[in-house]
Formats: structure tokens, C-alpha cells, sequence
């Protein structure tokens, strides 16, 4: 057990009188079972998507070959999550310089009819996508300025031997698997889309052909908004928003956000946004107001959660093992969010 484990299992037991918030708990257990899920389903540990609608063969655990069937015209339509699109931002292809320096901002999208958003991150100078491509496994798209930045970056759960695999001889496009003693490896592709803009796609499979859909999906001539269904509209003195994650592998189900904000030195505060339409009851009364709205400050300190949203929790974070900020940071965060009417509708993100 690390020393950050043990740190927190002492929180939980010292706080294990404190109020246990159900809903918030339904939230997180609706990702994190199906987050279990996908991590058995690709048997070498890496949290990766779900089965989608392009047609075309991959071989299965039986190792059979299998044709994944085309959606039903006739089944009804299903919400996708998708990032907004920033019109006014150029994309990767225009303007690789701005790669990675925007955690409000991913300068590149997919082709919707090819390819199903799972997820997508921005930090630490590298921006990235899970996709569903249809081949029943997901597909992590990784784009930075430099090849460093991909090595010590991107989204977590892939295997250290990918970041291993990122050197500046391997950015040739060709696909190299990695097989660390699992029986399904994960291929990876290393290639250079534009002059200063490296690329790296994996997928946990028997075949790195999901690799070349998710290649031929990808367009890099747009720009998206990484934070999506809140945004933050005020930042305490000093602060800037240092990553952003969303999680829409179980979406229309559910869907979480992450927000980091970092301030000076090593001050940190972390805004979480959780959404599960299993959600019953939405508690609008609270034991305080933030800019005139309902907010409740958990009796063991260090949270703040903006109520009145419909099947939802957002809350900032600046207790332990954050620190650095108050409770008066946090309610600036808090009473600048502007939250979508409908966390499950994309159409109300904007």
C-alpha cells in the first residue's frame, strides 16, 4: 500500500461517522461498474469502451472471427456525448503550436458517423479521446506538441509500456503491439499527422485494425471544448484550470467531470461533476447560498456542492489531499458553474 493509501484509508476511518451521501455514491458506482466491466471484458487491465456500430471483423475471446453488426435503422435513436465544437478555435492541423496549452480546449474531433465519444482529457500538455469504433473495444487517440509530453502524459490506464514504446524513432505510423504477459496485447501506433504535432493511437486487441478506423475518423481540422456539461465561468485571484477529464463511457447513464484548478505554489482544488439518471430524489434546500443559490457545506469540511441540479452532484473539493484553497475559492467556483439544463442531452451543452 502506497503512502497516498494509506493516507486516505486513515481519512475514511476518521471521517466514517460523517453523512454518507447516497446519491453521490449512485453516481460513482454507475461509472465505476461499468468502468469494471470494460477492464475484464479487455483482460489486460486497460479501462476501454464499449461495442458500437461499424461493420467490420474482429475476432473474439473464442478467438472466432465475429462481424459486429450495423445499428438497427429501426431501433430508436440513443444520446451520444460529444465535446462542443469551438468554432472560432482553430484545429490541430492549423494550428499545431496550440496543442495541449488549453485545458478548456481539444483542437480535433471525430467523423460522428465513424466514431463514438467515450471520453476525452486535456492536461499536462496532451490531448486525448477514448472512441468507440465499433470493434467492441475502445481506441485512445493522444495528440501533443512533443514526444516528450506523450511519454509522461496522457489518459491513464494504458499499460507503462506504451509510454516506453514513445520514442522519436517509433514515429513512423507503424502498428507494434504490446503484450506485457496478457494473452491481448495492445497495439500501439506512433505517427507524426502534421509538421510539429506527434499522434499516438492504442487499443487493447487482438488486431490493430480499430487503430486505422479511429486513424481515418479522426478530423483535425476543428476544435472542441474539453468541459462539457459545466462550465467555469470565475476563478479565484491567481487560479487557471490545469485539467479537465470527462468520462462518457456509460453515458446516457451516466457521466462525470473532473476539473483541476490549480493556484500558487502547490495549491489545488478539484471540482467534480457526477450525473446518473438513476438519481431519484434532487435536493434543492441546503445550509447555505452561493450567489443566491442553494449550497450545502459537508459537516466534515472541505466540500462544497451547488444543489438544484437535476440528477446530479457538483461539488469543489479543497480539503485534504487537496490544499492551498478555501472555502470562500470554492464558492467562486461554485457560483460562477454554469450547468446545462439537461446533463443527458449534448444539445444543451453549448
Amino acid at each position: 500500500m502506497t503512502d497516498l493509501d494509506q493516507r486516505i484509508v486513515r481519512t475514511l476511518r476518521e471521517r466514517a461517522e460523517g453523512t454518507v451521501d447516497t446519491d453521490r455514491l449512485t453516481a460513482r458506482a454507475v461509472a465505476g461498474g461499468r468502468a469494471r466491466r470494460r477492464r475484464r471484458r479487455v483482460g489486460g487491465g486497460v479501462a476501454l469502451g464499449l461495442v458500437a456500430a461499424l461493420g467490420f471483423t474482429v475476432v473474439t475471446g473464442t478467438g472466432l472471427p465475429e462481424r459486429v453488426r450495423p445499428p438497427d435503422a429501426a431501433a430508436p435513436a440513443v444520446a451520444t456525448a460529444a465535446p462542443p465544437r469551438l468554432a472560432s478555435v482553430p484545429g490541430a492541423a492549423a494550428a499545431p503550436d496550440l496543442v495541449g496549452t488549453d485545458p478548456q480546449a481539444l483542437h480535433f474531433g471525430f467523423d460522428p458517423a465513424r466514431a463514438r465519444y467515450l471520453g476525452w482529457q486535456v492536461g499536462a500538455g496532451v490531448e486525448s479521446a477514448r472512441i468507440d469504433v465499433g470493434g467492441g473495444r475502445a481506441v485512445t487517440v493522444e495528440l501533443a506538441r512533443s514526444v516528450a509530453a506523450l511519454r509522461q502524459g496522457g489518459l491513464e490506464g494504458l499499460p507503462q509500456g506504451v509510454a516506453d514504446m514513445t520514442v522519436e524513432a517509433a514515429f513512423d505510423g507503424t502498428d507494434r503491439p504490446h503484450r506485457a504477459g496478457v494473452p491481448t496485447p495492445t497495439w500501439v501506433r506512433l505517427w507524426q499527422p502534421a509538421p510539429g504535432l506527434y499522434a499516438r493511437g492504442a487499443v487493447t486487441a487482438v488486431t490493430a485494425e480499430e487503430i486505422e478506423v479511429a486513424v481515418g475518423a479522426l478530423r483535425l481540422g476543428e476544435a472542441r471544448r474539453c468541459v462539457a456539461p459545466v462550465r467555469l465561468t470565475a476563478l479565484p485571484g491567481g487560479a487557471r484550470l490545469k485539467r479537465c477529464t470527462v468520462d462518457a463511457g456509460a453515458f446516457p447513464a451516466a457521466l462525470n467531470m473532473s476539473l483541476m484548478v490549480a493556484g500558487a505554489g502547490e495549491a489545488l482544488i478539484h471540482v467534480a461533476f457526477d450525473y446518473a439518471r438513476s438519481i431519484a430524489t434532487d435536493r434543492t434546500s441546503g445550509n447555505l447560498t452561493i450567489d443566491g443559490r442553494p449550497a450545502y457545506r459537508y459537516p466534515q469540511g472541505g466540500q462544497l456542492e451547488l444543489l438544484g441540479i437535476p440528477k446530479a452532484h457538483l461539488i469543489a473539493n479543497f480539503g485534504w489531499p487537496y490544499e492551498g484553497f478555501t472555502e470562500a475559492d470554492a464558492a467562486v467556483l461554485l457560483g460562477g458553474a454554469k450547468v446545462a439544463s439537461d446533463a443527458a442531452d449534448p444539445q444543451t451543452w453549448d
